[in-house]
């Protein structure tokens, strides 16, 4: 038998309290009274008797009790040199960890994953139970906790590599979690990987169950050559109207020795366009530059793509080529009106290039219904809406179109105004006097928030002579107020659109706004709003989890659509609340409005590039993480003896010591009750 704190046996020593206790203890004599004894000499009596201990038994009892409690405290255990005998005997929980990021694919490595697997099942017992969780950046349970050998040889043997990156910790919680909860004496993970730095982030937290032994197989090659597609970098510019794309792509190579004339092939719609040819030193990388290409259509699918090689999951980079589209706004005057009321706003708009604003001016009574199916913003300055107007203007927001009102002195709302966030009152005046001012902006607002920081607006300065009073709606929101409390710019939610309403005029007629600094980025930022509009990215990283983009202003109107991944499964996106869609492949996803079944919109997703860089870790590092100790597992992957403290943990003789001990304690306490009568 050993000790795990040995120094607890010093106490020991407190076994001769007992023993001093018994020496020194008096025997009750029967007291005899006697009267007064006042004239009766007193004499010292004196006698010498040699002290011995009269009750063995309740010593005993008592030594024994004692040197248990002093024993509980040392943490006995009986040392195996065994790993298996260590482990104690009986059934086995068994999860097998297997590993299908991307990198598994290299060479050989997947056959080797599943040959190791299949070895750990045929190695169970009919009384053991195993569980197979498959794991890249997250983990799942692909079978749990069966004795069925069959099932568990059949759930291995249907698993492939994927597209993730690796990630240990998800994986050892979940087996951490399954192994806490199995009730068999033997508790063992088995981790089946390539044993990838990237993929450890450091202990992050991973603790097995105590007395859990962790085995691991590992799958890797000494050593390894990779070469990976880069992100790319577009450029674009315009030659004869029609814009063009010049693609930047690069080449890193992972492995120990230069490649010479690497080919880079630029793909659009799936047919190579451009070839480079690259020079990539041990461990650098480099870069090429295509000429620039023209691209006509919405959602073309291009890639950069490498040669085939051990690993092919990292030479191929998707992205999504499209002309930009412009935000297309019609600008509505009334009748009569002069040129120079928009002219601050035509000026201010022309001016965008990211995104570009496409304005058209249309009149009130030639707003048509083709105009507004091509119009992402509609602007009304100053207008007075007829009812057949306002009839069409609220379908067109409804069906998720963006309206800006500009409520000047002349405009107003026929019939109910359902959509506006607020009723028209009338003009107040303050041209005589101190003028207004903006105040109370909600800047936490999109239309407003690039204004948070400071120095990046002075709205105080500007000055208002004259704005319409405005009731907010039930559900409008208020954005800025003047100093008077007044609102000045109210939004409101209609079907899939918005609507913004500017209660003052937006050239220099009743403020001065439109020659401040301000005007410019508040201009353009209300009609990307308005617009719904959001700089498309190119590509996605599997993993990612998007908002499902929705493409055009008529598609955003669909209620049921449905997104069609790179192996063809059709994913439904639920027309109510968010719109999410997560990205597990590698490939291009399509969006598809389900009534029409037309193309909205192209999510290209890649894989996470940290993943082609295939530095291995010595799998001693996890596991001393994870179980708090190092040594357990041996560079072939086999379990070490455990350490005393897995031993002592196993064991819990101290269990067995403390109860032995409270009932010599139980016991002493009759004993000695009987023997003191």
């Amino acid at each position: 038998m050993s000790f795990l704190t040995p120094l607890f046996l010093v106490g020991l020593a407190g076994l001769a309290i007992p023993v001093f206790l018994h020496l020194i203890q008096k025997e009750r004599r029967n007291v005899v009274h006697f009267p007064s004894l006042m004239f009766i000499r007193r004499i010292p009596y004196q006698s010498v008797q040699r002290r011995r201990i009269r009750h063995w038994l309740l010593l005993a009892m008592r030594l024994a009790a004692l040197a248990l409690l002093v024993m509980a405290f040392a943490r006995p255990f009986f040392r195996h040199t065994d790993a298996a005998a260590a482990a104690g005997s009986g059934a086995r929980e068994v999860v097998v960890l297997l590993d299908r990021s991307y990198s598994m694919g290299y060479g050989g490595r997947w056959q080797k994953a599943i040959a190791a697997a299949q070895q750990t099942i045929n190695g169970l017992t009919p009384a053991d139970r195993g569980t197979i969780v498959v794991f890249s950046s997250n983990a799942e349970v692909a079978l749990r906790s069966t004795a069925d050998r069959s099932r568990l040889l059949a759930t291995v043997a249907g698993v492939q590599p994927g597209a993730g990156a690796t990630r240990y910790g998800p994986a050892l919680k979940l087996a951490g979690s399954v192994l806490s909860e199995s009730g068999l004496p033997r508790r063992e993970a088995v981790l089946i990987t390539d044993f990838q730095r990237i993929g450890w982030q450091g202990a992050e937290g991973v603790k097995l169950p105590e007395g859990a032994v962790l085995s691991t197989a590992p799958v890797g090659d000494a050593e390894t050559a990779n070469l990976s597609v880069t992100p790319v970098s577009l450029q674009r510019s315009t030659f004869s109207n029609q814009q063009r794309i010049a693609v930047t792509a690069g080449v890193v190579n992972h492995g120990p020795a230069a490649v010479k004339g690497v080919e880079l092939t630029l793909e659009l719609g799936g047919r190579g366009v451009q070839t480079q040819r690259v020079n990539v030193e041990p461990g650098g990388s480099g870069s090429v530059t295509f000429d620039p290409v023209t691209v006509a259509e919405k959602n073309v699918r291009a890639a950069v793509r490498l040669p085939k090689d051990a690993l092919e999951r990292d030479n191929v980079f998707n992205f999504v080529a499209s002309p930009e589209e412009p935000v297309r706004v019609i600008l509505v005057d009334r009748p009569g009106a002069s040129r120079d009321d928009s002219l601050y706003l035509t000026r201010a708009l022309a001016v965008g290039e990211a995104p570009r604003f496409e304005v058209t001016a249309r009149g009130a009574d030639s707003l048509s219904a083709d105009d507004l199916a091509k119009a992402t913003v509609v602007i009304l300055n100053d207008v007075p809406v007829s009812s057949p107007l306002a009839d069409r203007l609220t379908k067109y927001v409804d069906g998720g179109g963006g309206l800006f009102l500009v409520a000047g002195d002349k405009a107003a709302w026929a019939g109910a105004p359902t959509v506006l966030p607020g009723v028209l009152g009338n003009a107040v005046d303050r041209s005589s006097g101190i003028p207004a001012r903006l105040g109370a902006l909600e800047y936490g607002h999109p239309a407003l928030e690039v204004f948070r920081a400071p120095r990046t607006g002075d709205f105080a300065a500007a000055r208002f002579y004259g704005y319409r009073a405005v009731e907010a709606a039930p559900g409008a929101q208020v954005l800025a107020r003047y100093d008077d409390g007044h609102p000045a710019l109210l939004e409101r939610r209609s079907g899939s659109g918005r609507v913004l309403m500017w209660t003052s005029s937006i050239d220099t007629f009743w403020n001065d706004l439109a020659v401040r600094p301000v005007y410019l980025p508040l201009m353009h930022r209300m009609v990307r709003y308005l617009g719904d509009y959001s700089e498309p990215a190119p590509w996605r990283t599997v993993g990612d989890v998007v908002d499902a983009p929705a493409g055009s202003k008529a598609a955003r109107g669909q209620t049921t659509r449905v997104a069609l991944t790179p192996s063809g499964q059709r994913v439904a996106l639920d027309g109510e609340g968010p719109e999410v869609l997560e990205l597990t492949e590698q490939g291009f996803y399509e969006i598809r409005a389900q009534e029409r079944d037309a193309v909205t919109a192209v999510v290209a997703s890649n894989v996470d590039l940290a993943e082609s860089d295939m530095t291995a870790m010595e799998p001693k590092e996890v596991a001393a993480a994870t179980m708090g100790r190092a040594g357990d597992v041996a560079a072939n992957g086999t379990p070490t003896p455990p350490t005393d403290a897995a031993q002592e943990g196993a064991q819990r003789v101290w269990w067995y010591l403390i109860f032995a001990g409270m009932l010599f304690l139980a016991a002493e306490t009759i004993v000695g009750n009987r023997s003191t009568v």
